[in-house]
């Protein structure tokens, strides 16, 4: 019980804890509080208003935005490229006529879909049978029902709602779609053709989509309750889950209206906008009490909180620090001396709390090192220099490549081409290996010596091998661990291709995949026996060797994996991060 009187002999913890609650905690919470109590009336006041306003000008940019491909398909009407695709038929003989009337809408097609994020894709349909689609190509869609109706309308403007289409690639994409008949200028009534102009749901929805504190949730309704826009595509196209609120938006009367709703414990303002010239209605759930915008009468109270809670702090770090930074300083500076080789530091047992444990045990450690240096380090200090001896009477390496290249000249003086050519290579191969002592090297440099390699095994088995190299441009610059890739391509040669009769052929290929870069080396050999292919790369020296480097040098970020093949051979794919400079850790 004394001891809780000694403010001196507390635990850190609970010094810390005591000035933060005392001082920061308590005061903050009693503050927030009072300004809470005042501003709670302003902000259920101004919480509608704003919410109003924000979604009368959210609707107002997605109506224009709605308007701006209406627009594009009334253009359609006018334009002579558009009327002569749809007047044209398909035949043989106006091919030609068609693909520079395609070239032409193309141009003009393509230029609104990169202006456009939103955009999906454009498809004109005549009533000859010519069909042109702008965009991804699609494989599947249902818009059957949508071009009934957009039939129907004779020229008007359809809009659809969210459906899925499928594209050449297995993608699904969420879109909703203006569905047009295109009639002949001349005469009105006479349909030549039909227009489809798909939007990307979740695009579009960035259109809408709001950082202000208070909204929850703002998304798109059609007249049928159907979700046609929404951060979680999974309700797009479908009935919007919440019966309740459905309940509570038919209740809403105004042209832009409110009402109040109440979902697990919290209250919300429901607000909704139709949106202009369509069936769309746009719908925002607010949380009433994290609104607090234009709350200008407060400032005074802020200021002085602010004032406050500054002071607080400034008397907190004061005692934090005369307690136990100016503490920890100390022993900071008695490190840095035995930094220098003062090896005579000491702290002071000054209290019985984390930091005076902590001088106890430098004081340990100060002791423990110097008894080590006169006893064990002074034996390793004479073994170092032992060493050090030893390496210093081995080959430099650069005169063995600058050898190498000497004996590659006299052979070129001897007319031993091929010999020079070798040796020259063999030379070029040392260079890149040693890399002036990097660990890393770029992914142009790693290829060069794989190519080298493999020319010197082609020197050896002739037309026996042969090798291709394809790597994208962009990943060249890319930094990868020095010597990664030979060692697959020799695992190839000796393992794969080992009493191997037909022709040999390596594949390395290299291209970049979001942030990783992707290697790839593959063969045409005996392949794996079996699938088990986690415990070829555990027991493979190779390959664990690989594995373990690039744990080291990426962690998780990097695997090293094996691919089934439907054709005979080996495939190993490596992937690591994208990466220009290379991490200083030894591989």
């Amino acid at each position: 019980m004394k001891q809780l009187l000694f403010f001196s002999n507390w635990k850190l913890i609970w010094k810390f804890l005591f000035i933060f609650i005392v001082l920061i905690i308590v005061p903050m919470l009693a503050f927030s509080l009072f300004i809470n109590s005042k501003a709670n009336h302003a902000i259920q006041l101004q919480a509608i208003d704003n919410t109003k306003s924000h979604l009368e000008k959210t609707g107002k940019n997605l109506s224009a935005v709605l308007q701006d491909i209406e627009d594009i398909s009334s253009y359609m009407i006018y334009s002579e490229d558009f009327r002569s695709f749809f007047n044209t038929s398909n035949t043989a003989q106006n091919r030609i006529t068609l693909n520079n009337i395609e070239d032409r809408i193309n141009g003009y097609s393509v230029f609104h879909l990169n202006s456009k994020p939103y955009m999906d894709s454009i498809t004109i349909e005549g009533m000859k049978e010519n069909r042109f689609h702008i965009g991804p190509p699609l494989v599947s869609s249902d818009e059957k029902v949508w071009k009934s109706k957009a039939i129907v309308l004779k020229g008007m403007v359809q809009w659809s709602g969210a459906y899925t289409v499928t594209d050449y690639w297995d993608r699904k994409n969420k879109v909703i779609s203006l569905f047009r008949v295109i009639n002949d200028i001349n005469n009105v009534s006479s349909p030549i053709g039909l227009v489809t102009i798909r939007l990307d749901a979740s695009k579009l929805y960035d259109l809408i989509e709001t950082n202000s504190r208070g909204k929850k949730q703002m998304f798109v309704l059609d007249q049928n309750n159907d979700v046609v826009l929404h951060y979680n595509q999974k309700y797009i196209g479908k009935k919007y889950p919440d019966k309740a609120l459905l309940v509570s938006i038919k209740k809403i009367d105004d042209k832009v209206g409110a009402i109040n709703y109440k979902k697990s414990g919290e209250d919300f303002t429901v607000v909704t906008q139709p949106l202009t010239g369509t069936n769309l209605s746009l719908v925002a759930l607010v949380d009433k009490e994290s609104v607090a915008e234009g709350l200008t009468g407060l400032q005074a109270s802020i200021k002085l909180m602010i004032i406050v809670l500054t002071l607080l702090g400034i008397l907190a770090m004061i005692g934090f620090y005369h307690f136990n930074i100016k503490r920890i300083l100390y022993l900071t500076n008695q490190t840095q001396r035995v930094e220098k080789g003062d090896f005579f530091a000491r702290v002071p047992d000054m209290s019985s709390d984390e930091i005076g444990l902590l001088g106890y045990r430098f004081n340990q450690m100060v002791d423990r090192i110097r008894f080590l240096i006169d006893s064990k380090y002074k034996m390793e200090i004479r073994n170092r220099e032992s060493e050090l001896k030893l390496l210093q009477s081995q080959i430099n390496p650069h005169f063995l490549y600058n050898t190498l290249d000497m004996i590659r000249w006299t052979a070129r003086l001897e007319h031993a081409m091929e010999t020079s050519k070798l040796i020259e290579q063999l030379s070029k191969m040392f260079r890149i290996s040693l890399n002036r002592g990097n660990h890393w090297i770029s992914l142009k440099d790693e290829l060069t010596y794989s190519q080298i390699y493999l020319e010197l095994q082609k020197g050896r088995l002739g037309n026996h091998l042969t090798f291709t190299f394809y790597c994208d441009h962009e990943v060249l610059k890319a930094k990868v661990l020095k010597q990664m890739i030979q060692p697959l391509i020799e695992n190839s040669i000796h393992h794969g291709f080992e009493n191997f009769r037909i022709s040999r052929h390596i594949y390395i290929r290299c291209f970049r995949e979001a942030s990783k870069v992707i290697i790839d080396v593959i063969d045409n050999g005996k392949g794996f026996p079996s699938e088990d292919f986690q415990a070829y790369i555990r027991n493979g020296y190779a390959l664990s060797n690989i594995q373990d480097r690039l744990y080291l040098a990426f962690g998780d970020d990097a695997q090293i994996s094996i691919i089934l093949k439907d054709s005979p051979g080996a495939w190993v794919r490596v992937m690591i991060p994208y990466q220009e400079n290379g991490l200083d850790k030894k591989v």
